[in-house]
């Protein structure tokens, strides 16, 4: 009986489901994806400046349904950045205001098919640099009583920019402080960026100032930079180991200095000599060679000796005792004042000295590669009194590359060659200011990835491009009846003898500000 019950079930079940319908191949609906695109994936990685308006196109569409049936939203996210909503068009076209980051912001495109709630995503990596980067720095001055700060952008100053995207950023400071300019006039400025630490500082006769080189923005000052607060601040100079991370600075004539590296923003006491002795620093001189790099030297005016910072940057270094017959004693230089101090060829150091009872000036230029023995540091010392109007000179500039020298008077820039075995040197006249315009300044540029346009007959416009690393004279100029400082790039076309490119077609003006004070380069952080 039993087996009979089981058999009339499984008939039961297997009738049951003979008669059902299987629809499962039937029951689902094929849903059309939403397809975003970009024109040559251009978007998949963007870089944009701060305060700039980027534009990007997509392509989306979803078969089937109507472009009004399709909703856009574009929010950025990142960097501890909240999550943003920017916009809601296809077309996105938004000024970018979040802080500047060298690691990239997620800008996400999110589409929504409103007739089904489904929802697409492309997520863009955005990358947004400080609006005011890599260039030259100029300070200047309208009133001598106060100053401001602007920022050249330009193939000569900027890397990998085009001409006709060249910028000059004027009156950065006031700009973004309130129209507030920097009470004084400044005379030093340099800015140090690496990784995350990043700094600007410039100092005045009475104050030093600190702001973010991203924008500007005043920050510190004063004692806020020191461990220790100092009872009266007379700044000096500022030097600085872009590799390192250095920075160094003088007030009330002692030496100061501060690494970057963890977010350090501050500097030490001042710097000791092994004995302890007082010192009162009146110039200081980092030289930047690419793989070899010393350490700071400075000029002891109150015992006219060279010091240089030891290997801990903790104190300096007394060199030993020269012997006799040496070009000149490098711990007791003689009654001069340091007027210039940069890197000559061979990792030279080029020391500019005035003698203090006005006889002259004189270049004295020490070796800085081989550990001092005594009598192996001068290697060259050089008197300028046959030098055409050596007197009335106003500044000097030392190319790191060759044996050539430069200063300038008010309307000439002179070049003369360091020959150890010519004492005497002999200047010519390269550079001749235009009528009104006063030379203020002087430098040979450093950069290494900036170029100059220099003459080129193989080249149908008659002018190539080449790397200015070295090979760029610098000046500053001035002109008393418009009161107008100018920027004056002018390529060095030949080492040994300083010739200058003598076609202004091939010098670049960057115009339009008050009596210029001092430039630097703006360096960030590459």
């Amino acid at each position: 009986m039993r087996v009979k019950i089981i058999v009339l079930i499984s008939f039961c079940c297997f009738f049951v489901l003979g008669c059902y319908e299987d629809k499962s191949a039937t029951d689902f609906e094929i849903v059309n994806p939403i397809n975003i695109e970009f024109w040559d994936n251009y978007a998949e990685s963007q870089k944009v400046f701060q305060m700039d308006t980027l534009e990007i196109i997509p392509i989306i569409y979803k078969c089937g349904v109507d472009d009004s049936d399709l909703e856009y939203e574009w929010r950025i996210q990142g960097n501890d950045y909240p999550v943003t909503v920017l916009s809601d068009k296809l077309i996105f076209k938004q000024q970018i205001t979040v802080a500047p980051n060298s690691n990239p912001y997620d800008l996400i495109l999110t589409v929504t098919d409103k007739t089904t709630s489904l929802k697409e995503f492309a997520k863009i990596r955005l990358t947004v640099e400080s609006k005011f980067g890599e260039g030259l720095l100029v300070a200047d001055t309208h009133d001598e009583i106060t100053s401001d700060i602007s920022l050249v952008m330009a193939p000569n100053f900027t890397r990998d920019l085009q001409e006709k995207n060249k910028r000059t950023h004027y009156n950065i400071y006031s700009l973004m402080n309130n129209g507030q300019k920097v009470s004084g006039v400044i005379h030093d400025i340099q800015s140090d960026i690496k990784s995350d630490s990043r700094v600007l500082t410039f100092m005045t006769e009475t104050d030093i100032h600190r702001v973010d080189p991203y924008d500007f923005a005043a920050w510190q000052m004063n004692n806020d930079l020191f461990y220790v607060p100092l009872d009266d601040i007379k700044p000096g100079q500022l030097a600085k180991d872009d590799y390192g991370g250095d920075e160094y600075m003088t007030v009330n004539g002692k030496m100061h200095y501060r690494n970057s590296s963890w977010g350090n923003l501050y500097y030490s006491y001042y710097l000791f000599t092994p004995d302890n002795s007082d010192y009162q620093i009146s110039y200081i001189a980092k030289l930047g060679r690419d793989y070899y790099a010393p350490k700071p030297f400075a000029y002891d005016e109150l015992k006219n000796r060279l010091l240089q910072m030891n290997s801990y940057n903790d104190g300096f270094m007394q060199f030993r005792d020269q012997e006799p017959g040496v070009l000149f004693d490098v711990n007791n230089l003689g009654a001069y004042d340091a007027v210039y101090m940069d890197e000559g060829e061979n990792a030279n150091l080029n020391m500019v000295l005035k003698a203090e009872d006005g006889s002259g000036y004189f270049i004295f230029a020490i070796q800085t590669e081989v550990a001092d023995n005594g009598s192996n540091l001068p290697v060259g010392l050089y008197n300028l009194s046959q030098c055409t109007d050596i007197m009335n000179v106003v500044a000097f500039a030392s190319s790191p590359i060759s044996e050539d020298f430069y200063y300038a008077t008010e309307n000439h820039v002179y070049a003369l060659t360091l020959k150890p075995d010519q004492p005497n040197p002999i200047s010519s006249v390269r550079y001749t200011t235009m009528e009104g315009d006063k030379i203020t300044g002087m430098m040979i540029w450093k950069g290494e990835y900036q170029r100059m346009n220099v003459p080129d007959d193989s080249q149908p416009s008659g002018m190539s491009a080449e790397s200015n690393h070295n090979r760029m004279l610098v000046l500053t100029t001035y002109n008393d009846s418009t009161k107008e400082g100018k920027v004056i790039t002018i390529p060095i076309i030949r080492l040994g003898d300083g010739t200058l490119e003598t076609n202004p077609t091939f010098h670049n003006v960057y115009d339009g500000f008050g009596r210029i004070t001092k430039v630097a380069y703006n360096k960030v952080g590459y």
